[in-house]
């Protein structure tokens, strides 16, 4: 049966503390049916114009199946009163249990609840498992996390996040910057605008106070206690995504009743993305929700096996079309893997130190690969030190967490070691296949600095970012080596000499056997996407890395417009990093985005900017200005100088 739906964006649930946390209600709509199990998400991503049409999409497509939708707008964002103080604080987690419990008692629905999201909402639905709510029978998390501070957009290999520091943070200045709409706030609205412009604090600081996996990271991760999740859990995860890492590490220690699937895609919905092939995500949840919080004898267990994964057979990988197909494995990892151990001794070499430049990394700048295409590496390998196996005589699957396992010498108290590993065709193109740096200073343990002593031979583990790839016979693969991953990774603050012991240090290749065709999935691509009342008109998208006098800069812009029913919201953003090709405490980096909201008589906007420079020191600076119909209602700079630690 397909049910009407009825959507009501004016629903708040008081909180204990006199804070209402605003709602939109997607419910099936038959007089005289129900109640009905409902599905959650909770985000800071305004649900009554930043998320309009993709809510609009996820939640009337559950609606019309029998299952209530319900969009939280988290405190101090969207039509939500209060002030949002960080990301995945104690009071987001305490908001969204009282939500649950004010649902229980709402007559339409039958009490059995279900959390999803991508992103925040997935962070978000593996915290509140972690809480184990009563009501909450299964979760669905989409290119999430098991460690904030390992795998996240705030630090790499435990540096600074250089390029993403400044794209999803520029964002929330000016999104969290944005008024309630008084179509749905009603009165008061501009009231409760400036209190937000007032109070709320900007989160960077805080984030750049915490450079090791301390207590701070560990709130809210999954791996500081993966036996707390019990509930039944659906992972969602792509190759290309940043959270990669994440979804192969809760497929591999979470004990709930648990399937995984991970696609060729990057950091979107499998359905609507920007790589193909896509995957019907909407069906799935529906399917999801279905059993677990209404008993439906669908199949959904059945059909998924404990891991699907889409194995990528053509390079290169990142592009908007990905060539591969998809499969079932029992675990994982998988347990008939094999390790191909590479002694970097026996591979073809010919330098085995590296001093710069700084830019190292350009040729693939992204750390969400979906659809950017990276170019040929030859620039880059030319200046690291490379590692290379002769011809392939057969093909080898990849599939699983490389490791370079490597003693290095530095000739400073710190340092940086990247490690891109790349399949080189017979033409001699280079294409990259997995990738990942390391501060020097957390040779194992990202909780545990240990600063290196110069001159002494150390030991350093890089796990490489979680890959699918098989390299056909004929081709050779080549590890790349450098004290640099320009614009990923922020340098440590003053130049070092980078030596490996190739003798003492080798590569670990997850491999697999050749799979059966029984092990074969159908897994159609979404044919019918759901309909949304909003009209993107406009999405531009560029990106550029450019090298003159003596300096590298990358930059990136993006911006948008959609047509809504009562207003149109408009996004822009741009970034920049730079640095001197010999001279790391150099970097700089730079946002500035703005975001705007328009209908006939009521006309706000808000831009904001964050900067990031120094060597010793973290000088951040934050400026925000806000405007109504024209008028400049608001302007502030915040700045701070945070010590830079173990870099």
């Amino acid at each position: 049966m397909t049910y009407p739906v009825k959507i009501d964006r004016r629903v708040w649930v008081p909180m204990e503390d006199g804070t209402r946390v605003a709602l939109t209600l997607y419910l099936p709509d038959v007089a005289g049916d129900g109640p009905f199990p409902a599905v959650l998400e909770s985000l800071p991503y305004r649900k009554d114009d930043d998320c309009f049409d993709r809510d609009h999409q996820s939640y009337t497509y559950l609606a019309e199946r029998g299952i209530a939708g319900v969009r939280i707008d988290i405190r101090g964002t969207g039509a939500s009163t209060g002030i949002i103080t960080d990301e995945y604080v104690v009071q987001e987690q305490r908001d969204n249990l009282a939500v649950m419990d004010w649902l229980e008692t709402q007559e339409w629905c039958d009490g059995n609840l279900g959390m999803w999201g991508i992103s925040w909402g997935g962070f978000s639905a593996l915290q509140a498992a972690m809480l184990r709510p009563p009501q909450l029978k299964a979760i669905v998390a989409m290119h999430a996390t098991h460690d904030r501070f390992a795998s996240d957009i705030h630090y790499t290999g435990g540096s600074l996040h250089a390029a993403e520091q400044l794209d999803w943070p520029g964002s929330m200045v000016t999104t969290n910057a944005l008024p309630p709409d008084p179509e749905v706030f009603g009165d008061g609205w501009l009231e409760e605008w400036m209190h937000r412009l007032e109070d709320t604090p900007q989160w960077p600081f805080e984030w750049l106070r915490h450079q090791r996996r301390d207590e701070f990271w560990l709130h809210g991760s999954p791996c500081a206690d993966y036996e707390s999740i019990t509930c039944p859990t659906l992972l969602i995860g792509g190759w290309l995504d940043g959270y990669v890492d994440g979804m192969a590490a809760l497929a591999e220690n979470l004990t709930c009743p648990t399937r995984a699937v991970i696609g060729p895609w990057g950091h979107d919905r499998p359905a609507t993305g920007s790589v193909a092939p896509t995957l019907d995500h909407f069906d799935l949840l529906a399917r999801w929700f279905g059993h677990h919080l209404r008993g439906d004898d669908n199949g959904v267990m059945e059909d998924l096996p404990p891991v699907a994964v889409f194995v990528r057979t053509d390079l290169p990988n990142d592009g908007r079309e990905v060539g591969g197909f998809w499969r079932s494995e029992q675990s994982w990892p998988p347990a008939d893997g094999q390790d191909l151990v590479l002694s970097l001794g026996d591979l073809k070499h010919d330098v085995t130190s590296w001093s710069g430049p700084q830019w190292v990394g350009a040729h693939a700048p992204f750390w969400d690969r979906g659809g950017f295409g990276s170019r040929d590496s030859a620039e880059d390998d030319d200046v690291s030190m490379c590692f290379e196996t002769a011809p392939l005589p057969a093909s080898i699957e990849i599939l699983g967490t490389p490791e370079l396992q490597a003693t290095v010498t530095t000739d400073r108290e710190v340092g940086l070691i990247s490690a891109r590993l790349l399949a080189v065709a017979p033409n001699g193109n280079a294409h990259l296949v997995g990738r990942a740096s390391r501060n020097l200073v957390f040779p194992h343990d990202l909780s545990d600095p240990v600063s290196p002593v110069p001159g002494e031979p150390f030991e350093v583990s890089v796990p490489l970012w979680a890959t699918s790839q098989v390299i056909p016979a004929g081709w050779r693969l080549r590890l790349a080596l450098s004290g640099a991953d320009f614009p990923l990774a922020w340098p440590p603050s003053t130049g070092f000499a980078l030596t490996i012991d190739p003798d003492r240090s080798r590569l670990v290749l997850p491999v697999v056997p050749e799979r059966g065709q029984d092990r074969l999935l159908d897994f159609p691509p979404a044919d019918q996407i759901p309909e949304s009342p909003a009209e993107t008109t406009r999405w531009d998208s560029a990106w550029s890395v450019t090298k003159e006098n003596g300096s590298s800069v990358y930059r990136m812009e993006r911006g948008g417009t959609e047509i809504q029913p009562t207003l149109t919201y408009d996004t822009d953003q741009w970034w920049t990093v730079s640095v001197d090709d010999d001279d790391p405490g150099s970097t700089i980096a730079h946002t500035f985005s703005r975001a705007s909201l328009r209908r006939p008589g009521w006309d706000v906007s808000a831009e904001g900017s964050i900067h990031i420079e120094g060597r010793e020191a973290f000088l951040v600076t934050i400026e925000l200005v806000a405007h109504h119909n024209g008028e400049e209602i608001y302007r502030r700079t915040w700045a701070e100088s945070i010590q830079r630690e173990w870099a």
